[in-house]
């Protein structure tokens, strides 16, 4: 009988639990399904719609579009789930929508009956929608993870404390154990993320036939024939994907760390590297697994959500995909993350829109920049800036740099938002 080591286990489970396919972006998908766990909860229309969110799902939800409609803002996508009224779906929950569910969902969200409040002092990811119909209140909770929904008969003051929140098993992610899962897990064992990657490039050349938002993909695939290399390749189709994710198409995304843009950036530029070198299967297989690892590991040093943008986190990933497809060591993968971090380390996050995928082809641009660097043994060294000497201490200040650091640059952003929103539109969100 195969032997099945702890660490092996704890990967592929991992994987099962975090690359999960979702439609349009993970923050409206996550507030429709709260809607919807809570309308199903209900059981009856409601008189009273309160939607409590934290500043960055906020953020996420404001600019973003939201597949088959044209509404737009965490309002709506709290009127969206109420009218489908199913959370079956899960992240997949506004792949279709009936014109009567749209319609009242408008209509709803012109109603006036939606109340929203900014909570602070909670995780990231925190929505709760809570529903009144007469003396009947029921609240729907996520915390943490975008699909996990949590109802409460709720009488009187909210209390964020009757959530026990669960421990985010990337935390317990180490360059060692990735470096050492990615290269002697058997194919068929990881074999599926090409599958999942494929469904990353669907939509991505979906996205180039069509045109979707600023167009970022598309503009940067029409250079010259001889421009046209497999990095530039792999950073046009990953922006393109976001293109269409970020404008609402309706095409399926695998994501990583809760975020369809994450998902795309560690899948497609590896698959397309990968595939126009000649690599193999298994080695194609392996690479995915590093650079979905190592994003997944990059994202428990931060939270999920937060003023670091995780496009770059992502990238680091991706960096580490270019260097096991380029046939470095496990030394370089460590120097290419390093110059990841090193060089982008500030890159903020302002929220999922259209312009995301500016960063996305950036951000793969220069995980190719930080993987050439790493295969010819060269690294930012420790003396500069913030990184440390071990890969594992750097990732500590990574941790230390946006969990505490960047809170306060997080509220700001979001207060820069707000002001412009309400000075264009004359209303809040």
């Amino acid at each position: 009988m195969e032997q099945i080591t702890v660490d092996e286990k704890f990967f592929l489970s991992l994987f099962q639990e975090e690359l999960v396919t979702a439609m349009g972006c993970t923050e409206p998908a996550a507030v429709a399904l709260a809607g919807a766990a809570v309308r199903e909860s209900l059981g009856v229309p409601p008189d009273a719609v309160l939607v409590r969110a934290s500043r960055d799902i906020i953020k996420n939800t404001m600019n973003v579009g939201i597949p088959n409609t044209p509404l737009k803002g965490i309002t709506a996508a709290a009127a969206l789930g109420i009218a489908i009224g199913n959370p079956s779906g899960g992240l997949n929950i506004l792949s279709s929508l009936s014109e009567e569910q749209e319609s009242a969902a408008a209509r709803l969200a012109r109603s006036g009956t939606i109340k929203l409040e900014l909570v602070r002092d909670v995780p990231p990811v925190f929505i709760e929608i809570r529903l009144g119909k007469g003396d009947k209140n029921v609240t729907a909770r996520i915390v943490d993870k975008h699909d996990r929904v949590e109802i409460f008969d709720a009488d009187g003051e909210f209390a964020s404390s009757r959530v026990k929140l669960a421990a985010d098993k990337t935390v317990l992610l180490t360059p060692e154990k990735i470096f050492a899962f990615a290269g002697a897990v058997k194919l068929e064992k990881i074999e599926f993320l090409i599958d999942a990657a494929e469904v990353n490039l669907d939509l991505a050349e979906h996205s180039v036939r069509v045109g979707y938002g600023i167009k970022v993909g598309k503009t940067m695939l029409s250079c010259k024939a001889g421009e046209k290399d497999l990095f530039h390749l792999g950073a046009s189709l990953a922006a393109a994907a976001s293109d269409a994710r970020m404008a609402g198409c309706s095409k399926p995304v695998v994501i990583n760390s809760g975020s369809g843009n994450q998902g795309i950036t560690v899948s497609v530029p590896v698959l397309v590297l990968a595939r126009g070198l000649g690599r193999d299967r298994d080695e194609t297989a392996r690479a995915l697994c590093l650079s979905q690892l190592v994003a997944l590991m990059l994202t428990g040093r931060k939270d999920r959500l937060s003023a670091l943008c995780g496009v770059f986190t992502a990238a680091a990933g991706t960096g580490a995909g270019f260097v096991r497809i380029l046939g470095g060591n496990d030394q370089a993968v460590a120097y290419c993350i390093k110059n990841m971090i090193g060089n982008l380390m500030g890159m903020i996050c302002d929220g999922a829109k259209g312009s995301c995928a500016l960063k996305i082809y950036t951000c793969v641009r220069a995980a190719e920049l930080s993987a050439r660097l790493a295969m010819a043994g060269n690294f930012i060294p420790d003396s500069e800036g913030i990184l440390a000497d071990r890969l594992e201490d750097t990732l500590r200040i990574v941790e230390k740099i946006s969990r505490q650091g960047m809170i306060p640059l997080d509220e700001t952003i979001l207060e820069v938002m707000i002001e412009k929103s309400s000075l264009k539109k004359g209303r809040y969100v």
